[in-house]
């Protein structure tokens, strides 16, 4: 107990320290050679590490915590940096990424507790004012009780920089702002007491606060509960009942409740295929009776097939209602997307993914007369993953994107990525 009291409190005390920090830091990686300090030092630690007899093992230990540092550094090229049907600006972005994680078991309560954080300093070469810093702070504690009760606790933080870009629904540019979110999530499994049922309850809480557009600030609470049958040896069904509410800090959008019942099948077809159907009715009513409210059906599929030993084929199917940020007069839209994922290893050491996926959003009509806007996004990606050694790997990466829009203000993009990282 002692050493999950003291992880968990390190754990809130970073949290908490983040934001007053953020600012030093901030000043401290934009000094050219105080940047160059701090590589020179983390390559002289993962020479240390390397020279190590613990190195072999893939951890540190401390006592019964696991040490885990990481680092990366990648660089892109974007053809358009903030997403403009025209005048398209391009830039070279390197970016470096350092973290640690950090994990304990608890042997008596059969739990652990783990912490890691993520920085990502993104240097812009041509629009140095577009540089930032991002940070994400995760903290998880899971516990096992006998009869099959457990309990999951998981907290992210975010401390990140939403980048200029150009709004498909208004035909403008917005401008960058630096945003806070904080999503935490409880999740427990209740004990098996008949042979075939499985149940589950959970609590979300998540927060989201911009440092220029206070009037989009809001928090979101859901309580989820999920009953499973086991019907067939290979077949399980549920249900699900959510509700959750949505209380912004104006009253420029307008607070909602939603209530959402779903039902489905988990599969697993053959010992090469396994999936995951649902399918419900959403229903958001706004206390504004100026916005719309929202009824409609929404479902997800996921299916994951193991084509041969060496290839892996998945497909994601969703339609979903989503709300939409800076749009107090558009307060939700339409989501149907697909999703086509093929996977190959090519060697021991090398694996390549190809992915294409088809998005359309459908923002309703504000006034009488008014036409819906509606954007078609068509998008192609494939990665070239390389593991070097055991604890340093390479990817290369290239993004293709093509969005359409009813108000004639589409854009394509292209972004090529190249990143090599160590995790030890």
């Amino acid at each position: 107990m002692t050493s999950l009291y003291f992880l968990c409190l390190c754990g809130l005390k970073i949290g908490f320290k983040l934001k007053q920090y953020y600012k030093i830091t901030i000043h401290f990686f934009k000094i050219n050679y105080l940047r160059k300090l701090f590589l020179l030092l983390f390559a002289g630690f993962s020479q240390w590490i390397m020279s190590c007899e613990i190195y072999a093992q893939g951890n540190m230990h401390l006592g019964p915590l696991k040490i885990h540092p990481l680092f990366t550094i990648g660089e892109s090229y974007d053809d358009n940096i903030f997403d403009m049907p025209d005048d398209e600006v391009s830039d070279l972005i390197t970016t470096y990424s350092p973290g640690l994680s950090l994990s304990v078991p608890i042997r008596r309560l059969k739990a652990e507790a783990n912490v890691s954080y993520l920085a990502n300093f993104s240097e812009y070469r041509e629009n140095p004012d577009q540089s930032h810093l991002d940070q994400y702070l995760n903290s998880s504690f899971e516990v096992a009780f006998p009869r099959g009760l457990s309990i999951l606790l998981k907290n992210r933080f975010e401390d990140t920089e939403q980048p200029q870009t150009f709004d498909l629904i208004y035909g403008e540019l917005i401008q960058r702002t630096r945003r806070e979110t904080n999503d935490f999530l409880t999740t427990v499994i209740l004990p098996q007491y008949f042979a075939r049922f499985d149940a589950e309850v959970s609590y979300s809480n998540f927060d989201n606060q911009y440092e220029e557009f206070e009037d989009s600030n809001y928090n979101e609470q859901e309580i989820g509960t999920r009953l499973a049958y086991k019907l067939l040896t290979k077949l399980d069904t549920f249900t699900e009942f959510n509700i959750g509410k949505t209380v912004y800090d104006t009253g420029l959008i307008s607070n909602s409740v939603f209530y959402e019942s779903l039902a489905g099948v988990r599969f697993k077809e053959t010992a090469k295929t396994t999936g995951i159907f649902k399918i419900g009715y959403r229903i958001r009513d706004y206390e504004d009776e100026d916005f719309e409210q929202f009824r409609g059906v929404v479902l997800s599929l996921e299916s994951k097939t193991r084509l041969t030993a060496l290839t892996n084929f998945s497909i994601l199917l969703r339609r979903s209602q989503e709300e939409a940020l800076f749009t107090p007069d558009r307060n939700f839209y339409e989501l149907n997307s697909l999703y086509v994922t093929l996977g190959r290893r090519l060697t021991n050491k090398i694996d390549v993914n190809v992915s294409n996926y088809y998005q359309i959003l459908d923002f309703p009509a504000t006034r009488t007369g008014e036409d819906e806007v509606e954007i078609f996004t068509l998008g192609f990606r494939v990665a070239l993953d390389y593991k070097i050694q055991k604890w340093l790997s390479a990817n290369l990466s290239y993004w293709y994107e093509d969005r359409s829009s009813s108000e004639d203000l589409g854009r394509k993009k292209n972004v090529i990525t190249f990143t090599i990282g160590a995790a030890f």
